[in-house]
């Protein structure tokens, strides 16, 4: 049970991350349109990434726990 809420939670938090990565690419292009892109792209993008590895690198400790089932 532990183990399907887990992939649950996941599949939820890739999810919310495509999503994410998606409306900062949609965004980029209406502003690319309107002439106003003076930010790298590369660093939106790395910028948008470090919550989630750093969100990552706290819950790795948790899912070790539940797939060892201590």
């Amino acid at each position: 049970m532990r183990l399907i809420l887990l992939e649950v939670c996941a599949g939820i938090t890739a999810l919310l991350f495509l999503v994410m990565l998606a409306e900062i690419v949609r965004h980029r292009a209406r502003r690319r349109a309107e002439g106003t892109n003076n930010v790298a792209a590369m660093s939106e993008y790395l910028w948008a990434v470090v919550p989630w590895v750093m969100l990552t690198a706290c819950a790795l400790p948790a899912v070790r726990l539940i797939v060892t089932g201590h």
